[in-house]
């Protein structure tokens, strides 16, 4: 991120944020868990269009490069939104497009800087109905982590209380993206009251040095995401953001069952 972007990035938490905070009744928890240097992959859940400036405003101390959807830069001023704050596109269907956005992210990393991923793409914002779960993670952002060798901060934004927009017709939602969903129309989630919870750093520690193949990334994405949902759901708070009680990434279990906020 150049400092033209950090200075709009910036701009925009200051006069966009207080706003966020003050009409959802913004609580946040786990700030000190973000360090104050060096690179790390922000993960976390994607429920609504609003979650990036949510994420944005309550990691205080440092800014957040994105991975957007590359669908969302074909929206009328996205993709100069998107340039403004220092975020990246990234192909959610994969492909050599993907490969080549991914690169992006890992020279950010290596830069020292954090990048920000929703594993979940796009699937749960456009059909945001589904509020037991948190869909399965997309892989994209365990192989950033571990090519980079980096740690990964789960985070978890919560709509206590939320309401519909209206639905936008699906020729038109069409002509921007082809995700399975697009053909029932896109209705946005706006939160009423909302929660971050910014989870502790994990180390993928020996993780890293194995061949990089598919039963890892499944295995780092799948563990990943439990530990969002734990964040989600205000359980093992202890272990995953407050750091009272120890838990090694590569070898503990997440373990428990996972039950609905909402």
């Amino acid at each position: 991120m150049d400092a033209n972007q950090m200075l709009f990035y910036e701009t925009l938490r200051f006069l966009v944020g207080p706003y966020i905070k003050m009409r959802m009744r913004l609580k946040i928890e786990g700030q000190e868990n973000i360090p104050d240097g060096g690179p790390a992959v922000v993960i976390c859940n994607h429920r609504s269009s609003l979650d990036p400036l949510i994420l944005a405003y309550s990691v205080r101390n440092r800014y957040i490069n994105f991975g957007a959807a590359s669908w969302s830069w074909k929206i009328p001023g996205y993709a100069q939104l998107h340039e403004w704050t220092g975020a990246f596109p990234i192909t959610l269907q994969g492909g050599k497009d993907a490969t080549a956005e991914l690169d992006r992210g890992l020279e950010l990393l290596e830069n020292g800087e954090l990048v920000g991923i929703f594993p979940e793409g796009g699937e749960t914002i456009m059909d945001p109905g589904k509020v037991d779960r948190i869909k399965k993670f997309k892989t994209g952002f365990a192989r950033l982590a571990l090519k980079a060798r980096v740690p990964v901060i789960p985070c978890a934004v919560i709509g206590l209380a939320e309401r519909r927009l209206p639905t936008l017709p699906s020729p038109l939602v069409e002509k921007i993206t082809r995700m399975p969903d697009a053909g029932n129309g896109y209705s946005s989630v706006m939160y009423k009251r909302a929660m971050c919870r910014i989870g502790r750093p994990l180390d993928l520690g020996d993780l890293c040095d194995r061949p990089v193949n598919k039963q890892l990334l499944d295995l780092v994405s799948n563990k990943a995401r439990r530990i969002v949902m734990k964040l989600y759901n205000g359980e093992d708070l202890d272990r995953f953001l407050t750091g009272e009680a120890p838990f090694d990434f590569a070898y503990d279990r997440v373990g428990g069952g996972t039950r609905k906020l909402l």
